[in-house]
């Protein structure tokens, strides 16, 4: 059901009774993070049970990598089995230290080769990225997924900052099955992938697991990926953004109505709104409306040259902090005057309800099917900004175990 939409079933509501709709759309889910992967249709990877620790400590060894292109962050223990051996390629090679981790490509952190078995080897490597805006380990997987063609077959999303996955890679005519594990360190990507070849799949599939799992970060922080920055509407509410954003302040002339704009700018120093483009209105309830009002009002006053709101694509489910007594997002297809020659975009909004306040969050974003990766880091910053929606200055009473929490308090 959209909250763009008037309904009498939500007024009879009183949990949702602020989320009336104002125009008539048809609600079209999407199981589908992005094109042509269905996430919900995929499997987890198989749970084995494994034989006592001990006995795996037995046959293994641990290797232990400090700072690896200088960097605490992506320092790592694993354990391999004794007869595999470092190949001599990568990030942990004398010399290579001190090298700036790029934030464009995979970077290699160390190889390790098992022995060879029915004339194939088994192989593990350790990559390393360096991350400059908010996303999803999730998300950053599908589309490095997406990117290079690869057959997903499975899927475990461990959290926004842990997946692990299990896909099929075809090098030199051989097929094999990788078993990786992406972890989102602070700024930085780390990502180790198991290649077993197909032909010793059931016979190793177990100690390629193990294996995979045995991989830890040595120094986890819960650090954001940006540092980010707190604006506040007067001294009445606030929230956070990322500093990749830029932040245009409206003038205030009165607390019971405020807003503020955020925006990508491009390259050239321009700004297209299209491209990256979040408003957050602050409505007091001291006023003679109600929400219902001011969405309709909201509605009648977005206006997106050449487009036209269309249908509801998506429910999102976000953890708003606590001054926020009820709320609900959605996101909508924006659809193109002349659907030929114009990009696909979405639009997104959050309709949340305080004590003392009412907040309206939006953002218009390219589609996930026209850049995922954009989109995927455009809507990574509006769950920031609507989640850290507060009263207060300091978010103290937020969770600690929340990965942005640290920045929240500061």
């Amino acid at each position: 059901m959209s909250i763009l939409m008037n309904t009498a079933s939500l007024r009879r509501s009183r949990m949702l009774r602020f989320l009336l709709l104002l125009i008539a759309v048809v609600y079209m889910p999407v199981s589908a993070v992005a094109a042509g992967i269905d996430i919900k249709s995929l499997p987890k990877i198989k749970a084995y049970e494994f034989g006592p620790q001990a006995e795996f400590e037995a046959i293994t060894k641990s290797v232990k990598v400090d700072k690896p292109f200088g960097d605490d962050n992506l320092s790592y223990t694993l354990r391999l089995p004794k007869e595999w051996s470092e190949s001599g390629q990568g990030g942990t090679l004398e010399g290579i230290d001190g090298v700036i981790l790029s934030d464009a490509v995979l970077n290699i952190v160390a190889r390790y080769v098992g022995p060879p078995k029915n004339l194939m080897r088994s192989s593990i490597s350790v990559e390393a990225q360096s991350l400059s805006h908010e996303i999803t380990a999730q998300n950053w997987f599908i589309n490095f997924i997406m990117k290079n063609g690869f057959s997903l077959s499975a899927l475990d999303v461990k959290s926004k900052r842990e997946v692990n996955a299990l896909y099929v890679q075809v090098i030199d005519d051989q097929t094999y099955v990788v078993y990786s594990r992406l972890l989102i360190n602070g700024a930085r990507l780390v990502l180790i992938r198991y290649y077993l070849p197909q032909e010793n799949y059931d016979s190793e599939k177990m100690d390629q697991a193990r294996i995979v799992q045995s991989f830890q970060l040595a120094n986890p922080t819960k650090a954001a990926i940006e540092k980010q920055e707190t604006y506040g509407f007067l001294d009445q509410s606030y929230f956070d953004y990322p500093v990749s954003w830029t932040l245009e302040a409206k003038p205030i002339l009165s607390i019971e109505r405020m807003s503020a704009l955020l925006y990508q700018e491009s390259k050239d120093g321009k700004v297209s709104i299209l491209e990256g483009h979040i408003r957050i209105n602050v409505i007091s309830r001291l006023l003679n409306t109600t929400l219902e009002q001011e969405i309709a009002t909201f509605r009648k006053a977005t206006k997106i040259d050449g487009y036209t709101i269309g249908p509801v694509i998506e429910n999102i489910a976000y953890s708003y902090g606590p001054d926020i007594k009820s709320g609900k997002a959605q996101i909508y297809k924006l659809v193109p005057s002349d659907p030929v020659n114009m990009k696909a975009y979405e639009f997104i909004v959050s309709v949340m309800e305080g004590a003392d306040y009412y907040y309206i969050a939006s953002m218009i974003t390219p589609s996930r099917e026209e850049d995922f990766y954009t989109w995927a880091q455009n809507t990574e910053t509006f769950r920031v900004i609507c989640e850290s929606v507060r009263r207060q200055k300091t978010a103290m009473e937020y969770d600690p175990n929340d990965p942005y929490y640290d920045y929240m308090k500061q």
